[in-house]
């Protein structure tokens, strides 16, 4: 991509001594965002990033414009009720953002639920439109409702980071109260007390970890609100949500190996959160209350999970009872209760879904996606006494569907079919999953979407995504978007690494700590496969991967930048070394149990350094580099990106520099609204279309 001359930031050698190892990071000075220099440098590098694609300002558009007309204009999303109103939300032509709506709820019959709104019958609970205010970077953090259907709290933020304002609106007058409260943290929805008064939220500590629990009452000064619990571990962080029965709040503090829990009464009454089990290394446990007794599901002699039962007023462990043994072919992930079922999310043999678990009669039926190969996804089913829990799902080629499944039979009806974007035709694609072979054997799914006359001789292109950590599962899902990379030539795959949580518990943590290698040797192993199948060839093949997937895509590349014609990096938690010696950052030190802490010892030092993507660049032919950033982002530095661009352009010997594009105005998802983000896909694709010789 011919252009100007690429900037080369200035080099600044600043001296770091760890244990007993000295060396010199050159662009350091880059993390000052108080330094004008700084700015300056990224206001460059955006200019070379828009110089170098100039040539590609057609494309975009045209890529715009057909990502646009894909869009249903009009949807609204299956209602679901709470009390005597049922809600949903409602896109509207021309706008960004969702309106948030209710209606009173007549009958649970799919007819009356999905009838469009009589005239005047709906309210309008928050035009997220309105909220954002065109703002880039706004975000919707989560809504509840009062348990009389009054009054209804939400969370907004605005500059990409992790830091919401909570809001209260009387929906009967429409009037937002003056209760109003900064730096709520994360998009977790506040919690509700019985009294319809009393809102509980979290706050977080000076590296933005959620570290307390507060108590406020509306119209008491915030200043006043109550300080309920204190997670004083740098390595937890807490999390709120109510039982569905609408009894209990549970506080969960959790890092990413062990959890504790604590219960508190939402009667309203004065009262301190009471834990159910102290914190025991390396245990995970999860409660939900059904009738007269808790249900929970423990880790405790079970790599998958386990599912016990206990009094409601008796949770010692002593009390616990088996109901589920382990099981090395299903993975536990989440439990929760109507009043006379528990659903169990999990994974059966790689496959997303949950067990409907009778009480009476300690039997389950397991339920999943009536298509094969997809995303399934609980959805909104709040109703303590409902007969029915819904549930949503999704392949590479077909839509977003809404279903439910009777509590007592199992039986499972589909209530919406997303109408498939305009002029999409299925036949004109297919879905391939194929396995690559990891250094240890292993075999490793990939899936691929592709277009039906998709070539197996190599000419074709292939956009390869990873991720692989946190035990995070990156299963198949729909993505009208992508399909103008397809059309054009580029299939679609996912590879499912090790680092996520696909297989389990055990194919998560055979991608951390000391085996984080292991992701990374996974995902090359992909690539050489689709090499080796004939999906693509070594210039036809880009590989993508954000945040985490940052960070696997700095690691690839240092070590097989020859397997791929370009790369995308979003966002890419690349400064890993640096990252994890300064416990001031946010999330560094919740990170301690995926990563390690270099500080605490030698060999976890040494490890982290052999694959920190920054500190492994060295002087070799990089392949064609996108790498994006924003300026507000709290979870990936801006600078992580800055700084390994800068070293990259000092070390390629490749014939196409690397680009970065910070986005001063957003964070790390990067520009919300389902009309605005199409810019940012479309300057993306069109990097990939050039770069792999596809135009």
């Amino acid at each position: 991509m011919p252009a100007a001359e690429p900037p080369l930031a200035e080099k600044r050698p600043h001296l770091l001594q760890v244990h007993d190892v000295t060396w010199t990071d050159d662009y350091f000075w880059l993390r000052d965002r108080e330094d004008p220099a700084v700015k300056g440098y990224l206001e460059t590098e955006n200019a070379y990033l828009e110089s170098t694609l100039a040539p590609l300002e057609e494309l975009r558009r045209s890529l715009v414009a057909e990502m646009k007309a894909r869009i249903l204009e009009e949807d609204t999303s299956v209602p679901y009720r709470k009390g005597d109103w049922v809600y949903y939300s409602r896109e509207v032509a021309g706008k960004d953002h969702a309106l948030i709506c209710r209606k009173r709820w007549r009958s649970d019959v799919p007819t009356d639920l999905l009838a469009p709104a009589a005239p005047g019958e709906e309210v309008i609970v928050t035009d997220l439109n309105e909220r954002a205010a065109g703002d880039a970077a706004f975000s919707f953090g989560g809504g509840a409702v009062s348990p009389d259907g009054r009054l209804y709290a939400w969370k907004e933020n605005h500059d990409g980071t992790d830091l919401y304002t909570l809001r209260v609106r009387d929906l009967v007058t429409g009037e937002i109260l003056p209760d109003e409260i900064e730096g709520t943290m994360f998009d977790e929805a506040p919690v509700w007390g019985i009294d319809n008064r009393t809102l509980f939220y979290t706050l977080g500590d000076e590296t933005d970890r959620p570290w307390h629990v507060m108590r406020h009452v509306l119209g008491a000064k915030t200043e006043e609100a109550k300080r309920l619990f204190e997670e004083k571990d740098p390595r937890f962080s807490v999390s709120i949500d109510s039982t569905k029965s609408g009894r209990f709040l549970l506080i969960t503090s959790s890092s990413k190996d062990t959890s504790e829990t604590s219960r508190l009464p939402l009667s309203g009454e004065a009262g301190l959160p009471e834990v159910f089990l102290p914190r025991k290394e390396g245990i995970r446990n999860s409660y939900a209350d059904c009738g007269d007794e808790w249900f929970i599901l423990s880790n405790e002699g079970a790599v998958n999970g386990r599912v016990f039962r206990a009094p409601l007023d008796h949770i010692g462990r002593e009390s616990w009872v088996e109901v589920l043994p382990g099981d090395e072919a299903i993975a536990y992930e989440s439990i929760d209760a109507f009043a006379t079922r528990v659903v169990i999310g999990a994974r059966k043999a790689g496959v997303p879904g949950f067990f409907l678990l009778d009480p009476d009669k300690g039997t389950t039926k397991w339920v999943t996606s009536p298509s094969a190969g997809g995303w399934v996804s609980g959805e909104p089913s709040p109703e303590y006494h409902a007969k029915a829990q819904r549930f949503s799902y999704e392949t590479m080629i077909q839509p977003y569907t809404v279903a439910e499944v009777d509590l007592e039979t199992a039986e499972i009806r589909i209530l919406k079919e997303k109408t498939p974007p305009p002029g999409y035709d299925p036949s004109k694609y297919r879905v391939e999953r194929t396995f690559a072979t990891a250094s240890d054997g292993t075999k490793i799914p990939i899936w691929l979407l592709l277009a039906a006359d998709h070539p197996r001789d190599g000419s074709g292109g292939i956009l390869l995504d990873g991720y692989g950590a946190y035990g995070i599962a990156s299963d198949p899902w729909f993505d009208s978007n992508v399909l103008s990379l397809v059309d054009r030539g580029i299939g679609f795959a996912i590879a499912q690494i090790r680092g996520g949580g696909e297989f389990g518990r055990p194919w998560y943590e055979a991608g951390k700590l000391a085996r984080k290698e292991t992701t990374f040797t996974d995902y090359i192993a992909c690539a050489e496969h689709l090499v080796a199948e004939g999906y693509a060839s070594t210039k036809t093949l880009c590989g993508s991967g954000a945040s985490a997937g940052g960070l696997l895509a700095g690691a690839v590349l240092n070590r097989r930048p020859d397997l791929f014609g370009a790369f995308i990096a979003n966002v890419p938690f690349v400064d890993v070394l640096n990252t994890m010696l300064d416990a001031s950052l946010p999330l560094t030190t919740g990170e301690y149990d995926e990563w390690g802490d270099p500080a605490s010892a030698r060999d976890v030092f040494d490890r982290i350094r052999a694959y920190s993507p920054y500190d492994n660049v060295r002087t070799q032919a990089y392949p064609a580099l996108l790498v994006l950033a924003g300026w507000n982002d709290h979870r990936v530095p801006y600078w992580e990106a800055a700084k390994w661009v800068a070293k990259l352009r000092a070390h390629n010997t490749g014939s196409v520099p690397p680009i970065l594009h910070t986005a001063f105005e957003t964070g790390h998802g990067g520009a919300s609204g389902r009309y605005r983000e199409l810019d940012e896909i479309a300057m993306q694709y069109a990097f990939v279309l050039k770069s792999l010789g596809f135009l």
